[in-house]
């Protein structure tokens, strides 16, 4: 599948089949979330895999008790180590760090896209409680929670039309080069 595709089939998911996922397909995920692009190149994630079903009702108790989390054979929990990442960036370490963890999440969800897996990236939790039922230490950060198996539900998302999101030259301004809308059209062109 190539990245266009990838990036327009995946999508949020809430109902698993109870089908594993294989051990290799969780390390391609975790392979592909390994080579997102970081602050300094210092790659400050750290990845949690959890089977355990014991362990996933917990995760989904702290996760506001979105009990459905269950469901899904592997759950990965993205986390940040600081550490390096304090001593390069003094004032904006945080952001950078939330960022880099979001671009390996990024990767992670759309590598489980291209095997015919699907996600959810959770981002509502209690992070204390996980760290307590994770045995996550007081200076790492939880950064995502994301579900992954296969799909018992049909993707609904709907997208806003690009032309509601786009603004040429400033932010607000419409004003804009009328050949390009609507945009769709010309996407169209590209999918071939």
């Amino acid at each position: 599948m190539d990245t266009y595709n990838c990036i327009k089939k995946t999508s949020q998911v809430k109902t698993y089949l109870s089908k594993d996922v294989k051990h290799r397909d969780i390390a391609k995920i975790l392979d592909a979330a390994h080579y997102a692009p970081s602050s300094g190149n210092i790659q400050n994630w750290r990845f949690i895999v959890i089977r355990n079903q014991e362990t996933k009702e917990k995760i989904a108790r702290v996760c506001l008790d979105q009990l459905w989390m269950q469901e899904a054979p592997a759950v990965i929990v993205v986390c940040s180590d600081s550490s390096n990442i304090k001593s390069l960036y003094q004032k904006k370490w945080k952001k950078y760090s939330k960022e880099n963890c979001a671009a390996a999440a990024q990767n992670l969800t759309l590598q489980a896209t291209e095997l015919g897996l699907s996600s959810c990236w959770i981002r509502t939790f209690n992070e204390l409680r996980l760290k307590n039922v994770l045995k996550i230490p007081d200076e790492i950060s939880v950064e995502a929670v994301i579900t992954i198996g296969y799909s018992n539900e049909k993707p609904k998302e709907q997208r806003h039309k690009l032309e509601e999101l786009t603004f040429f030259e400033s932010y607000g301004s419409r004003k804009r080069d009328t050949s390009m809308f609507p945009l769709a059209k010309h996407l169209a062109k590209f999918r071939k």
